[in-house]
């Protein structure tokens, strides 16, 4: 989240963006899927798939700890990494923020190149005669991912014990 520090919200862990257009939750974590690099995890989110957002604060990498942040910031949605069993299930009970996971390195690779480049900037400003390279190797521990055919439902009726008609 931006560093309230700073009220231009130039520093900080991430961003908070309102998005062109609105669409729904799924919407957004295909897009989120279809933009970020693939990864063996892909993309989940938690939340109503078919609740309207309008509003994201973004955070590269294990953002777990700034559920709070997220919420104060008042987004409708928060996409991160790494998002762990229990300060995910805490923070849903505590906001209806809807929750999008991506995988630790997608989520830090996109902007690898610009801060490479800033990072040129500084050393030819200050004559150091030094360039950034950016690796190429995916640091992506994960290699596989096997999805269930259909969410588990604990409340949804069980047909095969549904009494006969």
């Amino acid at each position: 989240m931006p560093d309230p520090a700073d009220p231009a919200g130039r520093q900080g862990l991430g961003r908070i963006c309102e998005l062109d257009r609105p669409e729904t939750l799924g919407e957004f974590t295909e897009r989120a899927a279809a933009r970020l690099p693939a990864t063996a995890q892909g993309i989940r989110a938690s939340g109503d798939p078919d609740r309207t957002i309008r509003t994201v604060a973004v955070c590269g990498g294990s953002g777990d700890g700034l559920f709070a942040e997220a919420r104060a910031a008042g987004v409708d949605a928060y996409l991160t990494a790494d998002l762990r069993h229990h300060p995910a299930s805490e923070a849903r009970e505590h906001s209806d923020l809807a929750l999008v996971d991506a995988a630790h390195w997608a989520t830090e690779w996109p902007w690898t190149e610009l801060a490479a480049a800033q990072l040129d900037e500084i050393s030819d400003r200050h004559g150091w005669d030094l360039r950034t390279h950016v690796s190429r190797k995916v640091t992506d521990p994960w290699t596989a991912h096997a999805a269930a055919a259909a969410p588990f439902r604990a409340f949804a009726p069980d047909p095969a014990s549904a009494s006969p008609a």
